[in-house]
């Protein structure tokens, strides 16, 4: 029996990570500094280089810990607690991948 075996792309690992993050790939892209136009030309294409990937992964990262931060933040409002910038700020930060 053979077994197919295919690795995902760069370019849908970063499609499923936005996906789980709940953050937009484009707005990913845009944090990155990475140009709009190499966005769309992914996404004809499907390709994509490692480097940008690899940027464009440590932005959701970043966003994706922000949107948690902010979403703490108005838990933390809500009850009526003090908030502490440095207390929210130490309990999320971004998990950095490098080459």
């Amino acid at each position: 029996m053979l077994h197919k075996c295919s690795m995902k792309s760069y370019l849908t690992t970063l499609t499923d990570k936005a996906n789980d993050s709940n953050v937009s790939l484009l707005k990913a892209f845009k944090q990155a500094s990475i140009p709009t136009s190499t966005y769309y030309r992914a996404q004809s294409s499907g390709q994509i280089r490692y480097e940008t990937a690899l940027r464009v992964f440590n932005a959701i990262e970043k966003l994706h810990v922000l949107q948690q931060a902010r979403e703490h933040t108005q838990r933390l409002r809500a009850s009526g607690k003090n908030i502490n910038r440095r207390t929210v700020r130490a309990k999320f930060k971004p998990r950095v991948v490098s080459s």
